[in-house]
């Protein structure tokens, strides 16, 4: 793999786990929609009506639809969908915006500048899936130093901030607003890796 397909799956991946809004174009229409990232899968959660299920084309566009948009997920819709996946939706977002759950399968994203990115390079199980309840309640043990932590390295002011997931690339963290992402300084590995980090950038605001 060259360094520039590379560099162009790692900048999809943070886009698309860098936002959790975006506009749904369901055979061109534009809908509005909340998704979060399924960490069993990879796939997309979001809320539906029936008649979506129809499309045959169906893209999500982040982090809105306009010409010069970073990248455009061509996604399949179904159905088939477990309780804890909406479970985790309603923890990013607090409510379920349409009436059908839905899985987004990733069919492949397109970037801006031309590269497309395959399904496998971007639908991927969560690397910390088994630790990550746990990375989330002690990022929550401290919510001061939460909100320092996402100044630091979102440059976002979040009052009464909510970690509500966490990769190997960041976490999100829900506001009164919407949920926002704060990067690592740098991907890590494992979860050894991701506490050492959340330590050092806690201890250095304590």
């Amino acid at each position: 793999m060259n360094e520039e397909y590379q560099y162009a799956i790692e900048r999809a991946t943070r886009l698309i786990r860098g936002h959790a809004a975006g506009t749904l174009l369901v055979d061109s229409r534009p809908h509005k929609t909340l998704y979060m990232i399924d960490p069993h899968t990879g796939s997309l959660v979001l809320t539906i009506e029936d008649e979506m299920l129809d499309g045959e084309d169906v893209v999500l566009v982040l982090p809105e639809d306009t010409f010069d948009a970073p990248i455009r997920v061509s996604l399949d819709l179904t159905t088939t969908i477990g309780e804890e996946a909406c479970d985790r939706f309603l923890a990013y977002h607090l409510h379920q915006p349409r009436s059908v759950w839905a899985h987004g399968k990733i069919n492949f994203a397109k970037l801006e500048s031309g590269e497309v990115i395959s399904k496998e390079e971007l639908e991927i199980p969560n690397g910390l899936m088994d630790e990550h309840s746990g990375l989330c309640k002690k990022l929550n043990i401290d919510r001061k130093a939460l909100r320092e932590v996402c100044k630091l390295l979102a440059k976002a002011d979040i009052e009464e901030p909510t970690a509500v997931g966490i990769d190997l690339v960041g976490f999100d963290v829900r506001g009164p607003f919407g949920v926002v992402r704060v990067e690592f300084p740098s991907p890590v590995k494992n979860a050894t890796q991701a506490e050492d980090v959340l330590a050092a950038l806690f201890g250095s605001i304590s």
